[in-house]
């Protein structure tokens, strides 16, 4: 058996069935995992990640784009900027620079 992969979750038992039947409409098997918990407990459901939809893993990209199509899931957008990459140089660069005032100070160079 395929390895099960959580695609959506929600504490609304209401949207979860939303989305398992718009994934079942597509012929995608899907599972839900900690619903029986939400029926006896809601109150736990904000510990537990609230339900959690998963599907095979084979079927993770269709379902996706299923979801995204019902506007259930947002599609991620990917993010252009480089800061964190710019903020490691410039901490590298002070690090460096830091280094070599400490030395100097000391006579060690």
């Amino acid at each position: 058996m395929a390895k099960l992969v959580t695609i959506y979750d929600s504490v609304s038992l209401s949207e979860i069935y939303i989305a398992q039947a718009k994934l079942e409409q597509a012929g995608i098997l899907s599972f839900t995992k900690d619903e029986r918990l939400h029926q006896t407990a809601p109150y736990l459901s904000s510990l537990t990640n609230g339900i959690q939809l998963q599907v095979a893993t084979d079927d993770l990209d269709s379902a996706v784009q299923i979801l995204q199509q019902a506007g259930i899931l947002i599609p991620q957008v990917e993010k252009k900027d480089n800061f964190t990459k710019r903020l490691k140089w410039i901490f590298l660069a002070v690090l460096i620079a830091e280094l070599l005032y400490l030395l100097i100070k000391n006579k060690v160079v």
